[in-house]
């Protein structure tokens, strides 16, 4: 996979995550996940069509699912990941989805998204475009972690 098609994730998001949540994340080391792989407590799933195609799956566990959503609804505490806190992190990564392509469009590469699906609980991931996953994740300053996970081909 092109480090061009990573990049504008890692820009989208961090933009996104500067704007809404006053903080940009470091950026943890890249890897390639083999799938089948697992994730976290929470997963939202969106693709990616046009000039590339594929998936970015963003998945995290549910302290930092629950911590999103608070900072989406201005702070109001968010004990358990009900309908209204799973929608807030879906619309957050259709924020930073929408970013990205906007990214992309700056580029020349005309790419759309499709809605955000979610996904709780024990499931695995066996599909990818190219037979692979780059993994990035974004490490918050309260020790939460968000993976992008990311697998597009032309």
């Amino acid at each position: 996979m092109k480090s061009e098609y990573i990049n504008p994730f890692i820009q989208g998001a961090q933009d996104v995550f500067s704007t809404v949540f006053a903080e940009r994340p470091a950026l943890g080391k890249l890897r390639l996940k083999k799938l089948p792989y697992k994730h976290g407590d929470l997963a939202v799933t969106i693709g990616i069509v046009g000039q590339i195609k594929g998936d970015v799956v963003y998945t995290m566990n549910e302290t930092a699912a629950r911590g999103i959503a608070s900072k989406m609804m201005m702070g109001m505490p968010v004990a358990a990941l009900d309908e209204m806190a799973v929608s807030a992190v879906a619309e957050l990564t259709n924020m930073i989805s929408g970013t990205t392509c906007t990214i992309f469009s700056s580029t020349g590469l005309l790419v759309d998204i499709t809605p955000p699906k979610v996904v709780t609980g024990d499931f695995a991931f066996s599909v990818a475009p190219n037979g692979g996953v780059i993994s990035v994740p974004l490490n918050f300053a309260d020790g939460n972690v968000v993976e992008i996970d990311i697998s597009v081909t032309e």
